[in-house]
């Protein structure tokens, strides 16, 4: 029961077609940045088509996005029952833009609580500054408040992925407000379920220092795109890869 980061970091190449695929990502992905690029090209041509060319680029880069990000899900929900799956086909461009839809609604459902909290801190946050121009006594609120959202903030994120792993396995986007189910799948696995957050920030890590490494070059400014693709499939089949350790324990428990 763990994660075999050899294994996972190169499980892309159980697909033939592998490379082919990675680069088709990376594609998509450039064309996003492009879509933002066009609208910015447009405005000394054509600043009255500003507008509408931004909203069909800006729209376009969305669903784009959302696709790339239910494509790594899909793979990971493939590797739950064969960790030996190839790489899903980019011809079901359809199914992983619903995927990622689901994803990402289940998502919004999951920071609503945080979103609202936001909202009202906002309004706080004012006051609070407002009163610590003529108090020390606020300052020292304020200061405090901040702290808090931070700390709330942190542990949203830590337990984001948990949460993912419950919504990868069927697609319920609703998953994301199983409190209870995430709360079980976190009992029996607290160690696997640590080591995958803290997997997941080094593929984050990873991403960022080696942007900063290809940017130096005009070639590997190039190569970001396809590195966040494969960053993207490897998250989905860690998500995956925690899904099977909680499997292996219940098998366990049950022997």
């Amino acid at each position: 029961m763990k994660y075999d980061l050899e294994k996972i970091l190169s499980c892309v190449k159980n697909d033939e077609q592998w490379i082919k695929k990675l680069i088709i990502g990376g594609l998509f992905i450039v064309s996003i940045i492009l879509l933002v690029i066009i609208p910015l090209l447009a405005i000394p041509l054509f600043p009255k088509a500003f507008m509408p060319l931004l909203i069909v680029c800006a729209t376009v880069a969305v669903l784009i996005g959302i696709s790339i990000y239910g494509y790594g899900l899909q793979t990971g929900h493939d590797y739950i029952n064969n960790s030996e799956t190839k790489l899903p086909e980019w011809r079901n461009l359809g199914s992983h833009l619903l995927v990622g839809f689901k994803a990402t609604l289940g998502s919004i459902l999951f920071y609503l609580p945080l979103l609202f909290f936001g909202a009202i801190a906002i309004v706080l946050k004012l006051y609070l500054k407002y009163k610590a121009e003529i108090s020390v006594t606020f300052k020292f609120l304020d200061l405090c408040f901040d702290i808090l959202l931070q700390i709330i903030y942190l542990i949203y994120t830590l337990i984001y992925p948990l949460f993912s792993a419950n919504f990868i396995k069927n697609f319920n986007p609703f998953e994301f407000l199983n409190v209870s189910a995430a709360y079980k799948l976190f009992k029996n696995n607290k160690m696997s379920y640590l080591l995958l957050v803290l997997l997941i920030i080094a593929m984050g890590t990873l991403l960022y220092i080696s942007s900063l490494l290809l940017i130096l070059t005009i070639i590997g400014v190039l190569l970001i795109p396809f590195v966040a693709m494969y960053i993207n499939i490897i998250c989905g089949i860690l998500i995956a890869r925690f899904i099977q350790i909680d499997n292996e324990t219940k098998n366990l428990e049950q022997n």
